[in-house]
């Protein structure tokens, strides 16, 4: 009998998930596919998927179409709202890397590029606005993934000097939770609408790493940035001079396939 490599089988169901949530989309829409590290912009927004784990360790071995594969779907009269996610990866986490990269939608300049329209970067202390609403649903996972929504903070306007990095997980992998408890806890963020998070901090490369951890997962609402700023502001883990210059709401795979489709997403930013 003819063996199936791991990735096509994982290929091959992730193709019938992907197809479960697209038929909640506009079908009659035209739409455009993008693959890894390929650019889109309409507008504040971007599309693109990083698989930036393939630049370090064993992932350097990893090859696009045999390997791994990731497309992003957009529809340019509703972008960035409707809008599918596949992911295709081995279903061994990365061992250098934790996750196999951020496939994301980003608002502004989240992590270098610029949009079609570029935002004002601000200082923390002059955002009076911050919050991002969205609505996504999933198709059940072969393996595991984090739905993150985050920004960079930076010592200047730009994104080269980081200095501190702040995430929401809407829905976190059983590794990133881990790497949650494992860190520094600093309580209890409670936002508008009663939702506690969780937040507990680690180190990293570019300053302390921000996580906030829900109960349970959270498929739709509102996410208020600025709130949460103020938080960490009154526990003096930031100043308040750092900059923003954006955001991102995205997909982070831990090990294997799957898929997901982004109904709504929106940004307010004063």
């Amino acid at each position: 009998m003819m063996k199936t490599h791991p990735l096509s089988r994982s290929i091959t169901l992730c193709v019938i998930a992907s197809a479960w949530i697209v038929g909640f989309s506009s079908a009659a829409e035209p739409s455009r596919v993008l693959s890894d590290k390929e650019f889109f912009t309409k507008g504040n927004f971007i599309a693109y998927a990083a698989p930036w784990s393939t630049e370090f360790g064993d992932g350097k071995a990893l090859k696009h179409g045999v390997d791994y594969a990731d497309e992003i779907v957009v529809r340019h009269e509703t972008f960035p709202a409707n809008v599918d996610f596949s992911w295709h990866w081995p279903l061994i986490p990365p061992k250098e890397t934790g996750v196999f990269g951020y496939h994301a939608l980003s608002y502004g300049s989240y992590d270098g590029g610029e949009p079609e329209t570029p935002i004002k970067p601000r200082q923390v202390m002059a955002i009076t606005t911050l919050t991002e609403t969205f609505r996504f649903s999933m198709a059940r996972p072969i393996g595991d993934f984090n739905v993150l929504t985050e920004f960079f903070l930076t010592k200047t306007p730009g994104t080269e000097d980081k200095v501190a990095e702040i995430g929401f997980f809407l829905r976190s992998a059983k590794s990133a939770t881990e790497f949650a408890d494992a860190g520094e806890q600093l309580g209890t963020f409670t936002d508008a609408t009663g939702r506690k998070w969780k937040v507990a901090q680690q180190p990293a490369p570019h300053g302390p790493y921000y996580m906030f951890f829900p109960e349970g997962e959270v498929l739709e609402g509102t996410v208020d940035f600025k709130a949460a700023l103020d938080f960490l502001k009154g526990r003096k883990q930031i100043t308040g001079e750092e900059w923003f210059n954006g955001l991102a709401f995205g997909i982070e795979p831990v090990a294997g396939s799957g898929s997901l489709h982004v109904q709504d997403l929106s940004v307010r930013y004063e």
